[in-house]
This record gives structure tokens, C-alpha cells and sequence, in this order.
């Protein structure tokens, strides 16, 4: 009898030890979290592009040159600012800035308007040409623990990202780093794990601090490689495809062998005529699973968010063939097929809207705004179709106070 007392005593003792230690080690994470500043960028790192590289791009419609940063972003350079609200926005070429010089995007002019409006606030452009929602969810869980935002926007771009989902955007999903026990882990210390991330990150920019030379590219580097593959998707057209190409513009067709426009859309053009018709198809089967499979990737993006101490929001990111006449007009030209009645803004749109609500996460659009000018046909490039200085200017016009009501209880105020 003795010794099973003795047995429940020590039985006892040893959990009650267990229990002191782990609610040490809360206490310790809790600590940790409520003194954590944000880690030092310092080295070099290819989060999007080759660190500090320089590239001007020229077409028949614009000239523009990218600068990127250490950290490989088409950004300033970042440091820790301490008292300033951070955003990043994590997008396509229509969130990069594809057309327009970095002063000219949407992005930066919604930093200067929040300024304006007394918020002391900076934005970081996470846009990566050519990407889709997979994409975006690589990036954030990549870009997201060095950054440091306070406030993650993901700009949707209309149609296009819906279609961008593809059939296996959910397997990653399946695919966790570290599996159950490692989610376990980082939700029982999320402040700990937090900060042995931030130093494997900083040892990874220490040894990044020998890098090679920075890429450049000078316009007529990226005329001569446009107009190469231009060459090349010609050569290997079919003779449907060479008889759709000879019925396009005459403008579009010089360009295009001239290196002077991009060749992926009239290569897409003559493959896929249809590529904006197609997500406005909301009850097709492949679509219902394009809308799932971006509530997947926007759920992965909402997990590294929230790693980084970040919330999500979505933004809508017009598309000219959905809220432009000119801009639906002109894409026939490139060889694109329209159909009026399904190319609705609304439609554009719901897709979006339906896969934020799947993933819980707020959905912003500003269509309408859109609309109100869609007899103006300047607001994106002619043949190009992205958005022009004066189409960033409309979006950050619009969205700047729908990202005010999102930050005003918490951004500090810039002191006058």
C-alpha cells in the first residue's frame, strides 16, 4: 500500500513538474512574441529575381525599366522600420507593373495616397510576371518570413488567375512542411519557431553576401531575345495556326516579328482563342475546380501570412476585356475571341469572390469604378492589354480607401 502511494505521489510530482515546465514555455514563447522585432535584412536573396539585377523593356507601346533589389524584388531596398505599417502585395504583371516604371504602379501610388492621408505607411511589390495563384502561395510562404508586412494584399487578376488555378492547386495543400507535428509544433509556440526561422533566414543572407555580378539587360538585349522567339513560334506554327496569324492585325504582326510585343500572346492567341471566355463559365466542372483550387492556394497564403504576424485581403484586379470597351475591342485584334455576354465584370468577379469565400478571407473589388470609365481608352495598352500609367493611377485611386478602413485602426500616423 505504501508503495503505491509512494508510486501516485511520484506520479504526481513528475506531472506537475511537466505541466511547470510547458506553462514555462508558453509564458517564454508568449514573451518572446510581445518583444520580437522585425529580423535585419541584410545580404542578398533571390526571393522573386536575380538580386539587383536592371532590365528596360521596350514595345510598340511602352518603355520601362525594372530595378530589383538585394532581396530580389522589384522594390527599394528594404530596412527594419520601426513605427511604419508594411504592405506587401503578392500578384501577377499586373501587380509587378508590367508597362509602367515602379513610381507609375498601382502599388506605390497607394503608398502615396495613404501618406497623403497622414498614415505612415510603406508598400513592398511581391509581382512576378507570368505567375498564378500557385505561384503566389510559393512566394508568400518564401518572401512573407522576410518581409515582415503587416498587411498582405493579393491581387487577383480577373479571368485569368481563375484560369491560372489549374487541375492540382489543392495537392500542396497535402504536402505541409514538417506534418502534423511540426503544425502542432508551430501553433503551440508560434513566437519560437518564429524566430529560429528569422535566424536560419539571416544565416541564408550572410552566406549570400558573395554574390555574382548584378544581370543586366539592356532594351535592345530583350528586342533581340522577343524577337527570336517570335521567329520560333512562327516556324512552328501549324497551318491553322499560320493561316489565324496571317487574318491578324497588320499592326500586331510587325510588331511581333520585330520583337516588339510579346510574343506569348499571340502564341496563346492562336492555341486558345477563347482564354477569356472560358472562367467566365462559373458552372463548368473544370472551372468549379479552378475556384477550389484557388481557395487552396489563398488558404496557403493566409498561413504563411499569419506565420509573419500579417492579415489577407483579396483584391480584384480588373482586367481591360471585362470593364473596357476599348481594351475588348482591341484584344480582337491579337486574335483573341470575345463574347459580350459572358464578359461581364460581374462574372469576372464572382469566380474571385467564390474562392475567397471557400478560404474565409475578405473579397474587394472595384469594378464598378471601373465601369463608371469604361468608354475611356487609354486606361490600358492598346495592344498589350495591361494597364497603363493612367489605369494604375484609376486602381490605386479606387482602392485607397478600401485599404484605408483596413489599416486605419492599427497603421501609426505619420507625425506632422
Amino acid at each position: 500500500m505504501n508503495g503505491t502511494k509512494a508510486w501516485a505521489k511520484n506520479l504526481g510530482l513528475a506531472l506537475a513538474s511537466v505541466l511547470a515546465v510547458f506553462a514555462l514555455s508558453l509564458a517564454a514563447d508568449w514573451t518572446l512574441g510581445r518583444h520580437a522585432t522585425r529580423p535585419e535584412l541584410r545580404g542578398t536573396m533571390e526571393l522573386i529575381f536575380p538580386p539587383r539585377a536592371e532590365q528596360t523593356f521596350s514595345s510598340v507601346e511602352f518603355t520601362y525599366t525594372a530595378h530589383i533589389n538585394s532581396l530580389g524584388l522589384r522594390e527599394r531596398e528594404l530596412k527594419p522600420s520601426p513605427g511604419v505599417f508594411r504592405i506587401a502585395a503578392i500578384g501577377d504583371s499586373y501587380t509587378y507593373g508590367w508597362g509602367v516604371e515602379a513610381e507609375q504602379s498601382w502599388l506605390r501610388l497607394l503608398e502615396k495616397n495613404l501618406r497623403d492621408r497622414g498614415y505612415s505607411v510603406e508598400t513592398v511589390n511581391l509581382g512576378k510576371p507570368g505567375s498564378g495563384p500557385p505561384a503566389y502561395a510559393e512566394i508568400a510562404e518564401k518572401a512573407l518570413p522576410v518581409v515582415q508586412p503587416d498587411l498582405v494584399l493579393v491581387g487577383m487578376h480577373q479571368g485569368d488567375d481563375l484560369a491560372g488555378s489549374g487541375p492540382d492547386g489543392l495537392e500542396k495543400l497535402k504536402q505541409q512542411e514538417g506534418g502534423t507535428i511540426g503544425r502542432l509544433i508551430r501553433a503551440v509556440y508560434p513566437n519560437i519557431t518564429r524566430r529560429l526561422r528569422d535566424a536560419r533566414l539571416a544565416r541564408l543572407g550572410d552566406a549570400r553576401k558573395q554574390e555574382a555580378p548584378p544581370q543586366k539587360s539592356s532594351a535592345e538585349d530583350n528586342r533581340r531575345w522577343t524577337e527570336n522567339t517570335a521567329k520560333d513560334f512562327l516556324a512552328k506554327m501549324s497551318p491553322e495556326e499560320k493561316a489565324k496569324y496571317d487574318a491578324l492585325d497588320p499592326k500586331v504582326r510587325e510588331a511581333f516579328t520585330q520583337g516588339m510585343f510579346n510574343p506569348y500572346m499571340v502564341d496563346l492567341a492562336l492555341k486558345n482563342p477563347r482564354i477569356y471566355i472560358m472562367p467566365m463559365v462559373l458552372d463548368d466542372p473544370w472551372i468549379k475546380q479552378c475556384i477550389g483550387n484557388m481557395a487552396g492556394q489563398l488558404s496557403r497564403i493566409e498561413k504563411a501570412a499569419g506565420d509573419a504576424g500579417a492579415t489577407v485581403a483579396v483584391l480584384s484586379i480588373p482586367d481591360g476585356v471585362y470593364v473596357n470597351d476599348a481594351a475588348r475591342q482591341n484584344i480582337t485584334k491579337v486574335g483573341y475571341q470575345i463574347d459580350p455576354a459572358l464578359m461581364t465584370a460581374e462574372n469576372a468577379d464572382e469566380g474571385i469572390r467564390r474562392a475567397c469565400d471557400q478560404a474565409d478571407l475578405p473579397f474587394n473589388t472595384v469594378s464598378n469604378g471601373f465601369l463608371d470609365h469604361a468608354s475611356e481608352p487609354d486606361l490600358f495598352f492598346e495592344l498589350d492589354g495591361h494597364p497603363s500609367p493612367k489605369g494604375h493611377a484609376l486602381f490605386a485611386e479606387l482602392i485607397t480607401p478600401i485599404v484605408e478602413r483596413m489599416i486605419a485602426p492599427v497603421a501609426p500616423r505619420l507625425k506632422r
